[in-house]
């Protein structure tokens, strides 16, 4: 699990991040930035800031963002915001709001999971599946939420832009990677 190439540099993201809150293994959702401390032999990154696709109890899916630059990083949010917004919320009642990507969880269904985000974002960008990492929860210690400052966030004052057509019209990505709405 979570094998790591030998030409990948990790490149700190800890400007971006605001705040963190330390969270259950079992409270992980979809669409969520965590960061956690990872044991396990032969492994170049043992503190992943990991977006969350998918948990499953035992394994935990997701893009490690300390293997992309930070316009990557926020390339990947106007592209997924383009299916779903990223809003702040509490659900998990934590002592302070965080962002999350709203994918489909047994808490609150949307029409967009993390299979469906895969299969749209990642063949775009080479860079994006070199990030996307699996990693045993069983070695996962220390797990904490981060609060991670998105553009697209910042841009649309916290609303969330809801719609394809919506995120085209406001600029935040090129032409190419929003089809045009009928």
């Amino acid at each position: 699990m979570a094998k790591e190439a030998k030409n990948q540099k990790k490149i700190s993201h800890f400007r971006r991040i605001k705040g963190e809150q330390t969270i259950q293994e079992r409270l992980l959702l979809p669409g969520l930035v965590v960061r956690f401390a990872y044991n396990q032999p032969n492994i170049y990154d043992r503190r992943p800031l990991l977006f969350v696709f998918h948990s499953d109890g035992n394994l935990v899916y997701g893009m490690n963002l300390n293997y992309l630059h930070e316009s990557r990083v926020q390339r990947f949010a106007k592209l997924a915001q383009s299916l779903t917004p990223i809003t702040t919320e509490n659900i998990l009642g934590l002592k302070e709001d965080y962002p999350r990507l709203q994918l489909s969880t047994k808490r609150r269904a949307t029409a967009v999971d993390g299979r469906l985000l895969y299969n749209t974002i990642m063949p775009r960008d080479k860079y994006y599946r070199e990030a996307y990492r699996t990693y045993k929860l069983s070695a996962a210690s220390s797990m904490k939420l981060i609060n991670y400052d998105w553009d697209v966030i910042r841009q649309d004052k916290g609303l969330g832009k809801t719609t394809a057509e919506a995120v085209k019209r406001s600029g935040l990505i090129d032409d190419g990677d929003v089809e045009e709405g009928i």
